[in-house]
């Protein structure tokens, strides 16, 4: 084969911007996002929502704004995916007695077991998605994004200090 003809069939070949990583690091998360969308739709999930649950059974003790600023979403979005996932009977939402203005958000048992399948579908999805790196490559693959991720995220609300 003829180097003319395996550039024809690749797809990024004389695309400039295929040169550049971060849009290819875009074009990879937004194929993952729509792959995360269309593996979570049959159990009424979004991967939002996912990333809400996961938040909350990570750390029960977080707050909607902690978790606001976690996801770097708008506080009025997180209100938004809580009150799905209580209509959905998979999150609960209660008042801190200390603080009035906090709510506790708890998985209920259902919660539980949706985030367990919702975490299952994801790793097998994931999994396919990655099937053209080894499994050495997807770990570093992991590695690397954790290690660039973890200077600058999660990101800061203004006037907030840094810890470092």
């Amino acid at each position: 084969m003829s180097s003319q003809s395996a550039e024809t069939t690749d797809p990024f070949a004389s695309l400039a911007l295929a040169q550049r990583t971060g849009y290819l690091l875009i074009k990879l998360g937004e194929l993952t996002l729509e792959l995360a969308e269309q593996t979570l739709e049959p159990l009424g999930l979004r991967a939002r929502h996912l990333n809400v649950m996961a938040m909350v059974a990570a750390d029960p003790a977080l707050s909607q704004r902690d978790i606001s600023d976690l996801l770097g979403l708008d506080p009025n979005v997180i209100v938004a995916l809580v009150d799905d996932l209580e209509r959905h009977g998979v999150l609960t939402r209660q008042r801190s007695s200390p603080d009035r203005r906090r709510h506790i958000l708890t998985l209920t048992r259902d919660g539980q077991r949706v985030l367990s399948d919702a975490h299952r579908r994801i790793d097998d999805a994931e999994r396919d998605l990655l099937t053209p790196l080894t499994a050495d490559e997807a770990r570093n693959l992991r590695v690397l994004a954790q290690r660039i991720l973890s200077l600058r995220w999660p990101p800061r609300r203004r006037g907030q200090a840094k810890d470092r």
